[in-house]
């Protein structure tokens, strides 16, 4: 409920003022049906000569003349309207004041604002007209004195002034607010107490975020005076006052390095400072209006609470497992391949953009990723990883965005977090990236451009901070050119490309990484020349689980070329047939689709050249 006070020195004073406001809101409900806000009206009568010392409180105050002028001069916080007296309202008074006393001369009297440029209607009425400004109700008796000295007979003006004219003498005629003035007083009192309404609400807003932050805050005008002092200041400080808004700086706090920053000149600071027996981590900023300096503030926060904190939110990392456990120096090598491309993926650390890791199964994609955000500076946020794949649409989707309660049946109770929000100043890894579906396409799209994620079944947009990596082992510029993906948010994605290479052309890793993944059981060097030779086509992860295989199997002992012959899998002939026609009946496929030629059929395979060449000798497909 808005609230307006219509303040008159009596009773009626604005001739049906009440019902003109009745028909004022019924218009504007009619204009403005789904407006929320409801206004209410009240008149409050208070003598001239009493104003100063009534406190009227309302939301808008709406009055007239000289009473506007003195609300004015005492009241600072409360918007005043006054009712202004228009060309048509003095028109309708002088009119009224001629058929009723004849041509006869007239004292106009009020305040300038009210009677500005009555003298112009002289000669349109045919009366005879003289102004007097009325400054101060105490000079009103003088006026009308002068007036009745300058040969005028009737005085027109408001009620305080006319009783002493009347009793003088002369002929008096009250100066009537007409309908016109009175609605666009009420107008100009909707706008004021929505605007000030709405300044009362975002002044609370801001003070409640003030008292409910960690850090401390205190702002000091230009005069060094207090205008924030906020919850946790005082908490820190020690300082519990009710009175501190106003207060001098110097009278507040002690002499020492926390009062010198607030009363310095610098702009700028960060320090860590001693408070009595605290340490505090503070940021002095000035504070500006449209380029003009309007005072200082200083943000701060005990030392021990901030390591506190940190310890607490490191372990409720700690404890969700929103961490990357391996680094560059876990990936196991001797290749120069393998080293330029760590070399590489150091320096996409080092930068903030998307990175998109390209590689066949089980090349070690995820640990790459892991590794890129320990090496860079968002190690110390969360490392979120989900896989594509593993989930179907309308999970993925509300794991990844989260959800507001009620959003769907099952939802939890007050909602959840998605990865984006968990992943918040860290990076999200999004595995077989490939996988998503078009609608969640569009919507990892929006993110990335807008930075802000909104959660299933909310309305409101949440800002988050994130580093995407994201990992195929597909080609993905492929689907972009079949429409199977996005090609706007492909180039999202690969800003930065890393391109794993497959094990079969880093062999000479094989022995290094064999001998980490077989416990206690050495390898001849014939053993480790078989391990070289295989494909390995699931990569590390398969030389991985066959390495495992061997641990189990020949415990304690070592390992032999026919330790490695025995346990390596045995392809039927029968499998092996069938192999043989399906892969030989894909590359003839391809190179028939390509007319032979070699480097586009192998792309839409997904194959190396070197690879591909190797499959065709293999299978024994010439071409001219």
């Amino acid at each position: 409920m808005i609230n307006i006070k219509l303040v008159v020195p009596r009773k009626g004073y604005i001739k049906d003022a009440m019902k003109r406001f009745e028909d004022f809101t019924l218009q504007e409900k009619k204009d403005a049906p789904k407006e929320d806000m409801e206004f209410r009206l009240e008149e409050v009568v208070i003598p001239t000569d009493k104003i100063h010392e009534v406190e009227v409180e309302a939301d808008v105050i709406i009055s007239r003349g000289l009473v506007t002028k003195l609300l004015k001069e005492h009241n600072e916080s409360t918007p005043i309207v006054d009712i202004p007296v228009q060309g048509i309202d003095l028109i309708r008074s002088l009119v009224d004041c001629k058929e009723r006393f004849g041509r006869k001369k007239v004292a106009v009297i009020g305040a300038a604002n009210m009677i500005y440029g009555v003298e112009n209607l002289e000669s349109i009425i045919d009366l005879p007209i003289q102004k007097y400004i009325l400054e101060d109700i105490t000079a009103s008796d003088r006026t009308v004195d002068l007036a009745a000295s300058d040969g005028c007979e009737i005085v027109l003006s408001g009620m305080n002034t006319n009783k002493y004219a009347e009793r003088i003498g002369l002929k008096t005629m009250l100066i009537e607010t007409g309908k016109e003035s009175f609605r666009q007083a009420l107008v100009e009192a909707k706008r004021l107490a929505v605007v000030s309404r709405k300044e009362q609400e975002k002044s609370k807003r801001y003070q409640t975020i003030l008292d409910h932050a960690y850090e401390g805050v205190i702002a000091v005008d230009l005069k060094k005076n207090i205008s924030v002092f906020n919850s946790s200041a005082q908490q820190i400080l020690s300082i519990f006052n009710e009175h501190l808004i106003g207060a001098p700086i110097e009278s507040v706090l002690i002499k020492g390095k926390l009062l010198g920053l607030l009363l310095s000149g610098n702009d700028f600071q960060e320090e860590i400072v001693n408070y009595n027996s605290i340490q505090l981590s503070v940021k002095k900023a000035g504070i500006f209006l449209k380029g003009k300096k309007t005072g200082d503030m200083i943000a701060f926060q005990d030392v021990t609470g901030i390591q506190e904190m940190e310890g607490k939110i490191r372990k409720k990392i700690h404890s969700r497992g929103l961490v990357a456990k391996y680094s560059f120096n876990d990936i196991l090598f001797k290749s120069e391949l393998i080293g330029q491309t760590i070399e590489t993926a150091k320096l996409y650390s080092e930068a903030d953009s998307n990175i998109l890791i390209v590689g066949e199964t089980g090349t070690g994609k995820e640990m790459f990723a892991q590794s890129i955000h320990n090496y860079s500076d968002r190690r110390n946020n969360p490392f979120v990883a989900i896989n594509c794949a593993a989930l179907p649409e309308s999970l993925l989707e509300s794991e990844l965005f989260g959800y507001a309660e009620g959003a769907f049946t099952g939802a939890m109770k007050g909602g959840k977090q998605g990865f984006f929000e968990l992943a918040h100043r860290g990076t999200l890894f999004l595995d077989e990236i490939g996988e998503i579906s078009p609608n969640l396409q569009s919507r990892l799209l929006r993110v990335l451009q807008e930075r802000e994620i909104m959660r299933i079944g909310d309305d409101k947009v949440i800002p988050v901070d994130v580093r995407i990596i994201a990992a195929t082992n597909k080609n993905l510029m492929n689907m972009v050119k079949n429409n199977d993906f996005r090609a706007d948010l492909f180039y999202r994605l690969s800003v930065l490309d890393l391109h794993l290479p497959p094990l079969r052309e880093h062999r000479e890793d094989i022995p290094v990484l064999a001998e980490a993944f077989i416990k206690n059981s050495p390898l001849t060097d014939e053993a480790k020349e078989r391990l070289m030779e295989e494909e390995w086509e699931g990569n590390v992860r398969q030389l991985q689980n066959f390495c495992e295989r061997l641990t189990v199997l020949c415990k304690d002992q070592r390992i032999d070329v026919f330790d490695i012959e025995k346990h390596l899998p045995k392809r039927t002939e029968a499998k092996a047939e069938r192999t043989f026609i399906s892969e030989r009946e894909r590359i003839l496929n391809a190179l028939e689709k390509h007319h032979f030629h070699r480097g586009k059929a192998a792309s839409e395979l997904g194959m190396s050249r070197t690879t591909f060449w190797r499959k065709m000798k293999k299978w024994k497909i010439e071409t001219e």
